[in-house]
């Protein structure tokens, strides 16, 4: 379909799920939008999704993330014309609306970019029943009359065996201090609302330090690094103490621990 120059026409079968998808994940890359767009049964044309990207970039509800220009791969983030457009279809996000003072910055393109990855390593597996990203969860908090005691990355819902299982997910590509860290124990410890943590960290070496900074809180916690995690799911080998061993992740969805 051809639209008059000057002319923006938004569809909300296929280009209002791209908008959605790039706010919910601040930013995404061309290759796992494609993915996210197949996997919703919004798109299985490559061309199509090509011709569909490059219409909302240039009519200016989608942008090119800086620094990515150029690159083998481009990187996309919404405008404050796209998240008019999605409020206009009645997808508003208290956190990142058009009115919203900072956009995502793109000092958060990696971390956005790894979040992405262990989404679609889940959505490939058959396993994941839902996933509300940051902006959601976030989003939520702020109207909730019960919020989580955090705006975790994720809240994921798999299927664990035949039976729906909740956890929170945290990927840690770098390093807090040591006060900030304080500060999430106590979040952690009191948090009623979520009674499972997965910390997926960049490394062995983050992973590692994670669980000495986390150890001793009751709360179920476990400890991987994120490759492995894309790598085996639920069934990944998890650390939950220092002196404990692994278990499988799986196992610790069901409580038995």
């Amino acid at each position: 379909m051809r639209y008059r120059k000057g002319v923006v026409m938004v569809s909300g079968e296929r280009d209002i799920p791209i908008l959605a998808q790039v706010r919910n994940s601040k930013f995404v890359s061309h290759q796992q939008l494609f993915e996210f767009m197949q996997s919703g049964g919004h798109e299985y044309s490559r061309s199509s999704f090509n011709w569909r990207i490059k219409r909302l970039l240039d009519t200016g509800l989608l942008a090119l993330c800086p620094g990515t220009l150029g690159r083998s791969t481009s990187a996309y983030l919404v405008t404050r014309e796209g998240l008019l457009y999605l409020e206009d279809h009645g997808h508003f996000a208290t956190v990142l609306n058009s009115k919203t003072g900072h956009l995502p910055h793109p000092a958060h393109l990696h971390h956005a970019l790894g979040l992405n990855n262990i989404h679609l390593a889940l959505l490939r597996s058959g396993v994941l029943a839902a996933w509300r990203s940051d902006v959601e969860t976030a989003s939520g908090n702020t109207i909730s009359p019960a919020p989580l005691g955090k705006d975790y990355d994720a809240v994921v819902d798999v299927w664990n065996d035949g039976l729906l299982a909740r956890f929170a997910l945290e990927y840690e590509r770098t390093l807090k201090s040591t006060r900030q860290y304080e500060k999430i124990r106590h979040v952690l410890k009191t948090d009623t609302r979520v009674g499972c943590v997965l910390y997926l960290g960049s490394g062995s070496e983050v992973v590692v330090h994670l669980v000495r900074e986390f150890s001793g809180i009751s709360k179920r916690l476990a400890f991987a690094t994120a490759q492995a995690f894309q790598q085996q799911l639920l069934d990944v080998p998890v650390m939950t103490h220092p002196q404990q061993p692994v278990i499988g992740f799986r196992q610790l969805l069901r409580g038995m621990f």
